[in-house]
């Protein structure tokens, strides 16, 4: 089994029987779609996985620190789906939840180091061993 991270609102996990919803059609009545799975990053390379998380969540869902007060950094494991995500994404089916936590500490830290690689304050390298120092499991 592979395992998997994605951020969600605290209490919507809902484990094995996780699905994600597309887009905002998803929340009006009577045209709701979902995926084929859960949309999330592979932990295959930590580092990769919470720069892609960061990416979608701060660059394309333009979320703030805010926002991350009622997030959770939720990490299982499943099985990788064959098709991608509605947004570029892995897809998953759950099979366990590893751990769930607060995300905004975390997510907030990996903001910021890839704002200092990108103000040239780290590297590339240091940058990703950074990433992959962070605890998650």
């Amino acid at each position: 089994m592979k395992k998997f991270i994605r951020l969600d609102i605290k209490g919507e996990w809902r484990g094995t029987e996780h699905v994600s919803s597309v887009g905002v059609s998803s929340f009006v009545s009577g045209h709701e779609r979902f995926e084929g799975g859960v949309s999330c990053y592979k932990l295959d390379d930590q580092a990769e996985a919470l720069n892609d998380l960061r990416q979608y969540w701060f660059e394309t869902a333009s979320i703030t620190e805010d926002d991350l007060e009622n997030m959770q950094i939720t990490i299982f494991e499943g099985e990788l789906l064959d098709e991608w995500g509605s947004d570029g994404e892995d897809l998953a089916i759950c099979t366990k939840t590893l751990k769930e936590m607060d995300a905004k500490e975390i997510m907030i830290k990996v903001n910021e180091l890839y704002w200092d690689m990108e103000c040239g304050d780290i590297t590339e390298v240091e940058y990703e061993k950074k990433l992959n120092e962070i605890e998650l499991l």
